[in-house]
């Protein structure tokens, strides 16, 4: 019986340890893009949809050579103008 609530509280002991390394930041702050940004895209995640007419914001959610995934906001024409001048 004591072996067995030793290897209990093992067990537990490790998922409490293994919970705590985990990274909680999942929220990636978004990135204002500037004409001097350095960008260092390896892979295009998501572009957000131009769903207006004009410009208007949009978001790049891409992962660096890093590894780090990065969500940067910039100014796009939209889709929505087909039948506009």
């Amino acid at each position: 019986m004591k072996r067995s609530l030793t290897a209990l509280l093992l067990v537990t002991l490790s998922g409490v340890a293994a919970a705590s390394s985990v990274d909680n930041s999942g929220t990636t702050q978004v990135e204002d893009y500037q004409y001097s940004t350095p960008l260092h895209i390896a892979k295009v995640i998501n572009i957000t949809r131009g769903d207006y007419c004009g410009i208007g914001q949009r978001e790049m959610t891409y992962v660096d050579p890093m590894g780090i995934t990065h969500v940067l906001r910039y100014q796009a024409f939209g889709d929505a103008c087909n039948n506009e001048n």
